[in-house]
């Protein structure tokens, strides 16, 4: 309001109170504009969130499996070859009844599939329920600079566990590659299927369950599995309600659960 218009509201007092009103009012609309436009900013920002995380996660799909071998980002060759290991640590590796080696006689300790070593997938790594929604557990990558880095996968729709989440830890490097894809996880599953190295159970339990790729076709057949690893097959039918091969996931790396990191002994 430009200077001479105020001058002529000075001698009439019904205008000057009039003019500070309308005044009011219009500070009043300006506050209501400023939260507005924050309110608008932030959830600009929420959805580029989204967006952003959205584009950041990699599609591709989960599958099962359980060779009872020694995990190769827990193999000295394998620490040699992608000098990994002796920066970050080394998965826990197990002798045939379970118990862990330390981690530097883990690493020089031959498998026991193939080998006649006595190195062996530790029972420990089998798959647990945190809650309805999510899950933790370990899993295989082809990406073979991956060893002990954690990723988040969510379930997509068409699956039978859609929206569900599960936490996991990359301890084995390689995959079926006549089934599983480059982007795919392998989740660690008891009764999930041995894959191309079929001896490691037979000479861990004196036997292998289901079919080469994808394992036990049925939750009743988790009952055949030894005790130990029971809990972990009953997890893809109780929790997962199902299969799990070929359902499609996007995942995500993430920081590493302590509970996952606890059970592995490694981190990255």
């Amino acid at each position: 309001m430009s200077t001479p218009l105020i001058r002529s509201f000075i001698g009439d007092e019904n205008l000057v109170e009039t003019s500070l009103k309308d005044l009011d009012r219009v500070g009043m609309h300006v506050r209501m504009y400023e939260i507005l436009a924050t309110m608008v900013s932030s959830n600009i920002a929420l959805a580029l969130a989204s967006l952003l995380s959205t584009v950041n996660a990699i599609a591709g799909k989960s599958y099962t499996a359980w060779d009872c071998c020694k995990p190769a980002c827990g193999d000295n060759s394998v620490a040699g070859a992608y000098n990994r290991l002796t920066m970050i640590g080394a998965p826990k590796i197990c002798n045939i009844n379970n118990d862990p080696f330390s981690i530097s006689a883990g690493l020089s300790e031959p498998p026991g599939c193939g080998q006649g070593g006595n190195a062996y997938l530790c029972d420990t790594y089998a798959p647990v329920p945190v809650s309805e929604q999510l899950s933790y557990g370990f899993a295989i990558m082809r990406d073979k600079t991956s060893c002990c880095k954690c990723y988040e996968l969510t379930w997509k729709s068409g699956t039978p566990a859609a929206g569900k989440k599960m936490q996991v830890q990359i301890i084995n490097i390689g995959g079926e590659k006549t089934t599983s894809g480059v982007n795919d996880l392998i989740i660690y599953t008891p009764g999930g299927g041995v894959g191309p190295v079929y001896d490691g159970c037979r000479q861990q339990y004196g036997k292998s369950w289901g079919r080469t790729v994808g394992g036990v076709s049925s939750r009743d057949e988790c009952a055949s599995l030894p005790q130990n690893l029971q809990a972990g097959c009953y997890w893809r039918w109780n929790w997962a309600r199902g299969d799990v091969n070929s359902w499609a996931i996007d995942y995500k790396q993430i920081t590493c659960p302590q509970r996952l990191e606890a059970i592995s002994g490694c981190s990255a």
